[in-house]
């Protein structure tokens, strides 16, 4: 229809052309220029991310609405939807490869007219990149973008996988977009990736070859990193490994976890006490072949010696000992292998149980140091000729005769728990130990006697044997002419006269069994320090002023009643200590002791003080608890006219 404002231009611009151009212009020839119907139209989608498209549909005009719906395709809910059904340019999602058929509904006052579009959502495709360190070659890196969830797969067997991918959500190592496959070495894998979407599984691999296990693999696994606790050789080869008190020591006893720590093939020493190994790893006699020295000190707590630790044919010093002390009654058996570790020197096992050697110790040719928990020391213990020191705490009493071929022995200390079926005899001759210095027995041995020869140990310079079971001294232990200390108990009840030969004896432990001492005990020039504690002793021997070096005497609980009048002369005594002794009254001989600065006779029956008190040199403390018969009032006076004496009471 025409109104009157177009008639009026279609006369005008008739008029114009007839003026102009010489055109005829007739009333009934026009044209509908502006239209209001349209058939409705969509065109080609455009993409608007990986599973969304763009719809284009014909605009709506007045009073016209619209809608689209998916008439053709795999429809899956919550993932294939149209944002805004009503919206001619609305977004869809569908899902990724599948086509479909949209349609795009105008709907007027009277009718509706529709258009249809076809819709490919384009194939998936996600990358997965490879970023492992240049010097890895079985810790592989891999990542995804994180934009797809996703889970890793391998097609062979592995170690572990970590990931240090961190977003604030926990999910299990695998679903990660970060990977870290720890894999074994020369091996072929294929890595995959699986999303799954719209409960499609969409798979993409990627094929990698390991190599060999790398140094530095190894340390990550370790979270180390080199310097600091780690030492090179000039190859940059790992030789040293301080991990100390490390909390992850423990994955050495995992290797199938943990592969990569194969790489240490290297190493020569390794140290890892207090660290949260679990036992002895089996990984060490695999592949650590070149270890030196190996310390697992306060590791563990049922501890096991793997067979393979014999394959440590270059270890020269092995340290053991538990976290926790196990049961009493844990017996450690060690493997015959271990016979075969004929380079180790030094051999320290306490507190791992009882050490079962399983017929090996003898086999450690070159041993110099032993420091063992053992069930019984092996008969087999004098083929270790170039042994240097030992200490041995055993179940069962028993030295056996093969100890004087130990030639090189210097330290030896004995401690048993039991007494064991028969007592324990040293060997006959033992003189042959020329360089022993030093010989401790502790325990209930039921050593009876010392054999002859012992008096030939001239090199010997401590003697300490605990017990109450032997019976005698040899006549000629004044030979030892080096020994410095002596603490020797038993159920002897004198002392040879050569005892007064041991010129340069310091320290002298005398058996509570001893009650009477050979004048010659004077002859002790360099003595300094006199135990004589419970002893049996009544008097001392009149000799016993020529002690001129001793310094400090404790007789704690004694039998001595009175000292000898040459008591006075021991002009090098500090103190002395008579607690509870069988003192008749107050010795007046220490009143002439030119040093003394301490007098204890707690206990004892004093009686009234001698008047040569007042001669006595200044700074003396007597401590004089709880005696008998002491005149108190005597004890003031003395000290009002007497400066320089304390006396505690």
């Amino acid at each position: 229809m025409y109104n009157k404002s177009t008639l009026f231009w279609c006369s005008f611009l008739c008029v114009f052309f007839e003026s102009f151009l010489f055109v005829a212009c007739s009333k009934k020839e026009y044209q509908d220029v502006l239209k209001t119907v349209y058939e409705p139209k969509v065109e080609p989608t455009e993409l608007y991310d990986e599973f969304t498209v763009q719809l284009k549909g014909s605009a709506l005009q007045k009073g016209e609405t619209g809608n689209w719906s998916i008439t053709k395709g795999t429809v899956v809910e919550d993932y294939v939807k149209i944002d805004d059904p009503s919206n001619p340019n609305s977004l869809f999602r569908g899902i990724p490869g599948e086509e479909y058929e949209l349609t795009w509904t105008v709907t007027r006052v009277t009718n509706s007219n529709t258009a249809t579009v076809n819709v490919k959502i384009p194939e998936l495709h996600i990358e997965i990149k490879e970023n492992t360190p240049s010097s890895f070659r079985t810790i592989l890196h891999f990542a995804v973008d994180p934009k797809y969830k996703g889970k890793w797969s391998f097609d062979k067997a592995y170690g572990h996988l970590h990931s240090t991918y961190h977003d604030g959500w926990a999910r299990p190592v695998e679903e990660n977009p970060t990977i870290e496959l720890h894999g074994y070495s020369n091996t072929s894998y294929q890595v995959t990736y699986t999303m799954t979407y719209a409960g499609k599984n969409y798979q993409f691999t990627k094929k990698v070859q390991t190599g060999e296990y790398q140094e530095d693999e190894a340390l990550n696994e370790l979270q180390m990193g080199r310097g600091g606790r780690v030492v090179e050789d000039k190859d940059g080869h790992i030789i040293e490994m301080n991990m100390q008190a490390s909390g992850i020591a423990h994955r050495f006893n995992d290797p199938g976890s943990f592969p990569a720590l194969k790489a240490f093939k290297y190493l020569r020493k390794l140290i890892l006490g207090g660290s949260s190994l679990k036992d002895v790893p089996t990984i060490f006699g695999d592949h650590y072949l070149a270890l030196e020295e190996l310390s697992l000190d306060r590791v563990g707590y049922y501890l096991t010696i793997p067979d393979n630790f014999g394959n440590l044919i270059k270890l020269k010093s092995f340290h053991l000992t538990p976290m926790r002390t196990p049961d009493l009654g844990y017996t450690v058996v060690l493997p015959r292998t271990f016979g075969n570790l004929k380079s180790l020197e030094t051999l320290i096992m306490r507190y791992v149980g009882d050490v079962d050697f399983n017929g090996t110790l003898g086999k450690l040719v070159n041993l110099k140091h032993l420091d063992c928990f053992v069930t019984q020391i092996p008969s087999d213990f004098g083929n270790l000729t170039q042994l240097v020191s030992t200490e041995i705490l055993a179940q069962q009493a028993y030295i056996p005769s093969s100890l004087s071929k130990c030639h090189n022995l210097r330290f030896a200390r004995f401690s048993f728990v039991y007494p064991g079926s028969s007592p324990v005899t040293l060997p006959s001759d033992i003189d042959n130990m020329v360089k022993l210095d030093t010989l401790e027995i502790y325990g209930e041995s039921r050593l009876q006697q010392l054999p002859q020869s012992f008096g030939n140990l001239k090199s010997l310079k401590q003697l300490w044997i605990q017990g109450e079971s032997l019976q005698s001294i040899p006549d000629n232990i004044g030979n030892l002419s080096n020994l410095r200390f002596w603490l020797v108990g038993g159920n002897f009840k004198t002392l040879p006269a050569s005892i007064g030969n041991l010129k340069k004896l310091e320290d002298l432990w005398l058996s509570p069994s001893v009650e009477k001492l050979p004048d010659e005990f004077g002859g002790l020039s360099s003595l300094s320090y006199l135990n004589m504690e419970n002893s049996k002793l009544t008097t001392l021997p009149e000799t016993f002023g020529k002690l001129k070096s001793l310094k400090e005497i404790n007789a704690r609980a004694s039998s001595i009643t009175g000292f000898p009048s040459s008591f006075g002369q021991l002009d090098g005594l500090l103190k002395l200590d008579f607690n509870y002794s069988k003192l008749k009254k107050f010795p007046v001989e220490i009143c002439a002791l030119k040093a003394v600065n301490n007098v204890i006779l707690n206990g004892t029956n004093l009686g009234r003080l001698p008047d040569e008190i007042y001669s006595m040199r200044s700074g003396v403390i007597f401590t004089l608890y709880q005696c008998l018969n002491m005149d108190y009032d005597q004890l003031k006076e003395i000290t009002a006219k007497r400066d320089g004496l304390v006396f505690y009471y």
